[in-house]
């Protein structure tokens, strides 16, 4: 058994001295994007049983601090879902107001924690992503595909902005895990009374983050934001464009003359 252990070790290790340098740069930070996907995961799961906890005892036992500190009527709570931050409890205030007291607990310190994670291993794997395009590119840029030499600045203009493409959508999705908890996007109150429930949610083609919910009220509201990987987006669109119109272009007035 020991041999068979100590044989496999070995192979493991002679597989890892056979990956490249880029293999290895590539390797590091999508393990460490795999470990922040299981906390996120963990919060997730941490959030649907403290939800699950709640809704299983009385309103007043679970939100007691709505009680103590608002003076609400224990009848008048009720519990909402927050998922992946846990839940929240809602009543209303004897001066016909409202109360909400956020219940996060551990998963506010595991979103904390992946979004750290994610966020060291995507400006890692950035990093690498770039420099591996950057060396592809140049080997492009001296292709013998790119012959005349006039047809190297449009290659190399359609080959960045199909590698902006992806780029920004990762960013997207790293914009709508950092904002998902609505800071910086959703509105405090819709016409001047305070916001019950909401979610965020992420559009891709073009890249977005659509706040919807509703107010104590009842009354619905939709706020769209355009952030970075938007623009970074059309941006990489219109290089794409361009660099493909010219080579277009270059090769018609070829073919003439």
């Amino acid at each position: 058994m020991e041999t068979t252990a100590r044989a496999a070790e070995r192979g493991f290790l002679r597989r890892i001295r056979r990956l490249s340098r880029w293999q290895v740069a590539f390797l590091l930070p999508s393990a460490g994007l795999v470990v922040a996907a299981l906390l996120h995961a963990a919060q997730w799961a941490t959030s649907w049983v403290s939800t699950s906890v709640a809704h299983s005892r009385r309103a007043a036992e679970t939100c007691s601090d709505l009680v103590d500190d608002f003076g609400v009527d224990p009848d008048s709570i009720t519990i909402g879902d927050r998922t992946p931050f846990g839940f929240a409890c809602q009543a209303k205030t004897y001066d016909s107001g409202s109360a909400v007291v956020e219940h996060s607990g551990a998963t506010s310190a595991l979103f904390m924690f992946s979004l750290a994670i994610a966020a060291v291993c995507v400006a890692a794997l950035l990093g690498v992503l770039i420099a591996f395009m950057v060396t592809r590119l140049l080997g492009l840029y001296r292709s013998p595909l790119a012959e005349p030499r006039r047809d190297r600045w449009p290659l190399l203009l359609v080959g960045i902005g199909f590698f902006v493409l992806p780029l920004m959508m990762f960013g997207q999705y790293l914009q709508w895990y950092s904002k998902s908890d609505g800071f910086g996007i959703c509105p405090g109150s819709v016409g001047g009374n305070d916001v019950l429930g909401f979610s965020v949610t992420a559009s891709y083609l073009p890249p977005s983050l659509t706040c919807s919910g509703d107010s104590v009220t009842g009354q619905e509201f939709s706020v769209t934001q355009y952030g970075f990987p938007f623009y970074g987006f059309l941006a990489g669109v219109i290089v794409a464009v361009v660099g493909l119109v010219v080579l277009i272009f270059v090769r018609a007035r070829d073919r003439r003359r």
